[in-house]
């Protein structure tokens, strides 16, 4: 029992540093951008101000905002993914947890990369370009509501030890629900788009959403 709960507290040492850098960051887009961060924190709630950003940002993704809160998401998504393999021994469980945080901060990076690359060319292809930069603007969006939702639930399911299978199982289902939340409030806000577009959305679909899935499945099982 010893020995366990000293694992635990050699996990949190570096576990608390990654959450420090998180809320570090947070406070510093909160000093900056603060109205922008409230107005993304309620973007489940009421999305009014998607469109009023999107066309105040003259590139979407790449700003001193969008790129601090994506900072906070993949450190987030990483360290949910590495405590998801630890917990319940899936696959690559055998590396020690900060290595496999690090490799799965290096496989998340590339994934987001390579899904937005693929959808630039896919939105070229079909000159989509500036509604693609729209979709992508949305999706980024939802996504930072998401984890700004989903973090104070996994700082407690880290921290917690005789309850900690609870609380993950209950992060875990909060964060499906949302996610499948933020999908249908996509497919909402571009069904026009995507009955005039039929084939590029399945095209998407299946390039940038169920593909990577199945991937990482495969590689986790």
């Amino acid at each position: 029992m010893n020995d366990a709960l000293k694992i635990i507290h050699q996990n949190n040492d570096w576990l608390t540093f990654v959450f420090i850098a998180i809320l570090t960051i947070l406070a510093f887009v909160k000093l900056l951008f603060s109205d922008q961060l409230k107005y993304t924190s309620v973007l489940f709630i009421s999305k009014k101000y998607l469109l009023i950003y999107f066309g105040k940002e003259k590139r979407a993704v790449f700003n001193l905002f969008q790129i601090s809160l994506f900072v906070i998401q993949i450190l987030v998504i990483s360290l949910l993914f590495q405590l998801i393999i630890t917990h319940f021994e899936l696959k690559f469980s055998q590396f020690k947890p900060i290595k496999l945080y690090f490799l799965l901060l290096f496989a998340v990076i590339c994934y987001f990369g390579v899904r937005y690359f693929i959808g630039i060319l896919i939105a070229s292809l079909f000159n989509l370009k500036k509604k693609h930069e729209q979709i992508i603007h949305e999706k980024t969006n939802y996504l930072n509501n998401l984890i700004l939702w989903v973090l104070p639930f996994f700082i407690i399911t880290t921290y917690t030890v005789k309850f900690k299978l609870f609380f993950l199982k209950t992060t875990i289902i909060i964060g499906v629900i949302l996610l499948v939340f933020r999908y249908t409030l996509l497919l909402i806000n571009n069904k026009k788009l995507i009955f005039n577009n039929l084939f590029y959305f399945i095209l998407y679909l299946c390039a940038l959403e169920i593909a990577p899935l199945l991937i990482i499945l495969k590689l986790a099982v």
